[in-house]
């Protein structure tokens, strides 16, 4: 099974080839089946998460962007080699699996353009050594775009002296919404070392990956005779959190490059936490509390700033995009605001006591 599901996904990513944007949120590590579909179960045993977004205020009509997304590893005990120091449980770990589902839907201007969108998402990791692993991931879905042109206006409906509704617009409008299935997949290399100590705060954390997205590429078209296949996405991204030894101090740089078609994005940032509680090492009843505060940068677009609450099973991030581009004359810099709230649960079989030994 193993090999056929690595035969499958390495297919997709090598398939090579927007009329229509992706969902595009700022926090883009508090969603990260948007990202990659190998990062699925990647981080923690259980996570979920909700977003919600609002931008472009001060310009127009608000584009507003709202999502959930679950994501879980598949018999938990299996990935876990816990402290051989503290008696627990040792596993083989063999069937290192996880999956994911995500719900986004967003409404963009007067004429309500909308995208809604359901995904299942599969991933596989595979151990190349205690601190390392690489993981593959594939995704599926449904995705129904539409709209409302009724409050649309058009050059033709203009009479010679005024906008007269009655005048035909002169598009041919077939359907104001369609539905169509989308495909993607991933890579991701993970590397993880945790403390030495109780309060050394030396622990290293890195990811780097890439993701395809609409492999397929489905047809977008809301009028006769159009044949308007959307492109594909290709996505880079890592991220880094490192303590720094003996303080309460940690800096987590990341990055993000999206190409789709003509289009390209490129954030960079880095944010600094500072940790107000420590984990329990041993009995796992006393989670880590932090607060995080970080920017980005989108070139040509924004500056983004980022508030990240983590407290315990649960994390509160918000941030605020400061538009910089040539738009700024009208925003006057106002461009988009971004709320997220996420729950997540350690590992399951971290703290449990030796029932047996398994190797």
């Amino acid at each position: 099974m193993m090999t056929r599901f690595i035969i499958l996904v390495v297919g997709c990513l090598l398939f090579q080839t927007a009329t229509s944007q992706d969902f595009h949120f700022s926090q883009y590590n508090e969603n990260p089946l948007l990202v990659n579909p190998a990062l699925a179960g990647s981080n923690h045993v259980m996570r979920g998460s909700i977003v919600y977004r609002t931008q472009w205020s001060a310009v127009a009509t608000p584009y507003t962007s709202y999502g959930l997304s679950f994501e879980s590893r598949f018999k938990a005990s299996n990935w876990e080699k816990a402290d051989a120091k503290r008696g627990m449980i040792f596993t083989k770990a063999k069937n290192r699996m996880a999956g994911g589902i995500s719900i986004y839907n967003d409404k963009a201007g007067d004429a309500k353009m909308g995208t809604f969108a359901a995904n299942l998402t599969y991933a596989m990791f595979f151990p190349l050594n205690k601190n390392s692993s690489i993981s593959l991931g594939l995704q599926g879905g449904l995705v129904q775009r539409k709209m409302d042109g009724s409050n649309l206006i058009y050059g033709e409906q203009y009479n010679g002296y005024t906008y007269d509704v009655n005048m035909p617009s002169g598009e041919a409008y077939t359907r104001q919404s369609f539905m169509y299935g989308d495909v993607g997949s991933g890579i991701v290399y993970t590397f993880s070392r945790g403390e030495r100590s109780v309060a050394a705060n030396d622990q290293i954390n890195a990811q780097v990956g890439f993701g395809a997205f609409h492999l397929t590429r489905p047809q977008q078209n809301f009028l006769n005779g159009e044949s308007d296949r959307m492109y594909r996405k290709y996505v880079f991204h890592g991220n880094l959190l490192f303590g720094i030894p003996n303080t309460l101090m940690g800096i987590a740089p990341t990055w993000l490059v999206q190409m789709q078609g003509p289009s390209k994005e490129i954030m960079a940032g880095l944010m600094m936490k500072y940790y107000i509680k420590d984990n329990s090492k041993y009995t796992g009843n006393i989670k880590r509390w932090s607060i995080g505060v970080g920017a980005n940068y989108r070139t040509g677009d924004a500056v983004i700033t980022t508030l990240l609450v983590e407290f315990g099973k649960f994390a509160v991030g918000y941030s605020y995009d400061i538009n910089v581009s040539k738009l700024a004359n009208v925003s006057s810099g106002r461009g988009g605001s971004e709320i997220t709230l996420r729950m997540m649960t350690p590992t399951a079989f971290l703290y449990q006591r030796r029932s047996k030994a398994m190797y």
